[in-house]
């Protein structure tokens, strides 16, 4: 299908108000379709603007179109194949997206990544909701083994081989807008986290719809959870000099004295998926009526990192807690970490592995490293939203010489804000692209510097201590009084000898 075809309005409506409504299958030519009851991964990255699955990327506006197909970027064992899932489909470790890689957000696997529904073992209805109908050949529901790790990306190893359903379709063609339900035994010796996975398999294209339902089984054999889900903290990276408080609200009204603080006061707190664990911690030891967290398999709640349920017991007077954040104007900033001023090449190849830190707002944050030349040679974009990405910039058939790597911090409103870092590239030898070899690159090691040492300088020359007494001033220098720094100071010539 071609993708670039759906109009520019229909890319843009938020899923949050438009599943559901028929018009939207004829908006979206090339999408068609999802499974809303249980919900799944990604329908729940769409549902209700997002709040059941947080940080999902661009499925969150179209969970509908997960198409495996000849296009992808990931097949089973390195190829397409059109066979059922067993023996085709998207690679292992990308099955939740069907092997599209702008979808990757959705193949992060852990206990506690994603929101489940609860459902009973025995027969459970599935319902495929359709936007654009195809003809069909049949469906397919698997479900993960009972010795599976919810830690571990999806693979075919994480499913049984054999499918709970297999059901044809003969050919026909469900109506956009229209629902079919199928009749799925969900086995009796399965309990708690189990993914389903369901797939729709196109009789008249090469694709198959891909869907990862998320589920807590609540066997019959175990005792029901005596805690009830009221509502859900969803993690989002914050900024330094951020509250965040939690309003507790009875039949009475709100209890101001039941309030929990948390103060966001360093990088590491701010992070998307740590406040909300420190948050938990502090909110479950006031005994204000409510607990914060994960069901752990004991049925405790234990906070976790990243999404952290709020639960009431039977006898709690909480009717619901309000998460309330307080993210005050503070000046505008990017900052850069783990940076080195110099990188050796291996086989003419290298990395930069840094963090950007933007305050002051919500920024999409990109970098792009330049050669000498001005040419651009790398470039990664962070998420949209998180202010403190972690880079890594892979350098290919570079060589050794100067290189100036530009972030820039793009707001949703405000200034644009940019830091500039110049680094040099040296070869194994310790060349920096000269035709001599050299010691420091100025003004690593200034201290050190004495007769006969060598530096590579800023202005790409290579520079030479001179014999002594004149190779005492090779080591005076500082920002502030640089008179005999190499090629730059007013006295450079006195302490070095350009090479």
């Amino acid at each position: 299908m071609n993708h670039s075809t759906r109009p520019l309005a229909a890319r843009m409506l938020p899923l949050a108000a438009a599943l559901g409504l028929a018009a939207l299958g004829a908006q979206q030519a090339s999408a068609h379709g999802y499974v809303d009851s249980p919900k799944s991964r990604a329908y729940m990255c769409a549902a209700s603007g997002g709040s059941l699955n947080k940080d999902c990327g661009s499925v969150a506006w179209e969970p509908q179109s997960i198409e495996y197909s000849p296009s992808v970027g990931h097949h089973y064992k390195g190829r397409y194949c059109a066979d059922d899932f067993t023996k085709c489909g998207p690679a292992d470790g990308t099955i939740p997206s069907g092997g599209i890689k702008g979808f990757a957000k959705l193949n992060e696997q852990s206990a506690t990544r994603w929101q489940k529904t609860t459902i009973k073992p025995g027969i459970n209805d599935f319902n495929w909701r359709y936007t654009a109908g195809h003809a069909t050949a049949y469906y397919q529901f698997y479900i993960t083994k009972k010795d599976w790790n919810p830690n571990q990306p999806l693979t075919r190893e994480s499913f049984e081989s054999k499918p709970l359903l297999h059901e044809n379709a003969n050919g026909a063609r469900p109506s956009s807008g229209s629902r079919t339900t199928h009749k799925v035994n969900i086995p009796s010796d399965r309990s708690g986290y189990h993914v389903v996975l369901a797939t729709w398999k196109i009789g008249d294209t090469a694709a198959t719809f891909y869907q990862a339902i998320d589920v807590n089984i609540d066997n019959k054999g175990a005792p029901p959870s005596e805690w009830t889900t009221i509502g859900a903290v969803q993690p989002e990276a914050l900024s330094i000099g951020d509250k965040v408080t939690t309003r507790v609200f009875t039949k009475a009204g709100e209890q101001a004295n039941r309030q929990t603080l948390l103060r966001i006061d360093n990088a590491q707190q701010a992070q998307a998926n740590t406040w909300p664990y420190l948050l938990a911690q502090k909110a479950n030891q006031a005994n204000a009526g409510y607990l914060m967290g994960q069901l752990n398999a004991d049925g405790k709640v234990v906070p976790n990192y990243g999404t952290n349920n709020i639960y009431t017991k039977a006898g709690s007077d909480v009717v619901r807690v309000e998460i309330q954040k307080e993210q005050p104007s503070i000046p505008a900033a990017l900052s850069l970490s783990s940076l080195k001023d110099s990188y050796t090449l291996k086989n003419g190849s290298a990395e930069l592995h840094f963090n950007a830190i933007a305050q002051g707002g919500k920024y999409t944050i990109d970098a792009t490293v330049f050669n000498a030349k001005g040419e651009s040679i790398a470039y990664q974009q962070g998420e949209a939203g998180n202010n403190m990405p972690h880079f890594s910039l892979p350098l290919k058939n570079v060589q050794a010489g100067e290189y100036d790597l530009v972030v820039l911090a793009k707001p949703e409103k405000g200034e644009l804000l940019q830091k500039t870092h110049h680094f040099t590239l040296k070869d194994e030898s310790g060349n920096g692209g000269g035709t001599a070899k050299y010691d420091y690159v100025f003004p690593d090691g200034v201290k050190s510097y004495r007769a006969g040492v060598r530096v590579l300088a800023k202005d790409g020359n290579i520079y030479e201590c001179k014999p002594f007494p004149q190779s005492s001033f090779c080591p005076q220098w500082s920002a502030s009084a640089n008179h005999f720094e190499p090629g730059v100071g007013q006295f450079w010539s006195q302490a070095w000898i350009r090479k």
